[in-house]
């Protein structure tokens, strides 16, 4: 468990600013988060960090790509050896003022896939309609797992309404809901990759037209093989956008009753 941080066994520690920068060095960060006005404890909570520890570096065998199927099996195929082989151990912090520190971490196998089976979490996932694209994508959802297990490990930060989970006595309810944020800030971030490729595939056909008024066939060249790439980028986001939006209507439009969704962890 995350033992580290469990305001109400008295377990939260202090750390000094310059303590975490240290500590964080030693870590491949996946994501921090800053905040205003979230408070546990009297305590503001400023900034929320989720970090994984390497292992001695090897050689890198992923794939700088994916386009394999989407599926659990495949997934694990491609990038599970190399997770296991990177990385050892999660780290998930919540800094408050005053040097107080929400703190706790789990190995990468053993309780962390006995709390929260891999093949279900990812099988969980993809039907949401959330795509791993990659070894990042892979390494930063297999940790959300450890995420969840902080917060479930620390009912004092669910009061608050943190990361925007609104408060519930149901832990099933708070885990559905803790996955359906990851499953909007995807569909964010697919919005937000969308509206770059579209500004972009604009400048492509401005030099498109500059290049084409000047003769000059290098650019033009150039300027069609980058719109081509572009407009090829923005067809495969929007698809996966609308398969994300798909899997969010989806239990709405079968009527089903206010219960978790998801296979059981």
């Amino acid at each position: 468990m995350f033992t580290q941080g469990n305001a109400n066994e008295g377990d939260i520690t202090t750390m000094k600013s310059k303590n975490v920068v240290k500590l964080l060095t030693f870590l491949a960060v996946l994501s921090i988060v800053t905040f205003w006005g979230n408070q546990v404890n009297s305590q503001t909570v400023n900034t929320f960090i989720e970090a994984i520890e390497n292992r001695s570096p090897g050689p890198d065998t992923t794939p700088e790509e994916y386009d394999g199927p989407q599926t659990v099996k495949a997934l694990m195929n491609a990038f599970d050896e190399a997770y296991n082989q990177k990385y050892s151990k999660a780290r998930v912090m919540a800094l408050c003022e005053g040097g107080v520190v929400y703190s706790g971490e789990l190995e990468i196998s053993g309780e962390i896939d006995a709390r929260y089976s891999r093949v279900e979490w990812l099988q969980m996932l993809l039907q949401r309609g959330i795509t791993i694209e990659d070894f990042d994508d892979y390494r930063i959802y297999l940790s959300k797992r450890h995420t969840l297990a902080f917060l479930e490990d620390n009912p004092d930060l669910q009061e608050i309404g943190f990361l925007g989970i609104p408060l519930t006595d149901d832990q099933e309810a708070y885990k559905v809901a803790y996955i359906d944020k990851l499953v909007h800030n995807r569909v964010q971030k697919a919005s937000k990759q969308i509206e770059r490729l579209t500004a972009r595939i604009e400048r492509y056909n401005k030099q498109l037209e500059q290049a084409k008024k000047q003769s000059n066939s290098k650019q033009l060249k150039q300027a069609q093989a980058k719109l081509e790439n572009a407009e090829k980028q923005l067809e495969d986001a929007r698809k996966r956008l609308k398969g994300i939006q798909e899997a969010l209507e989806r239990p709405k439009n079968r009527n089903m009753k206010k219960r978790s969704p998801y296979p059981p962890l």
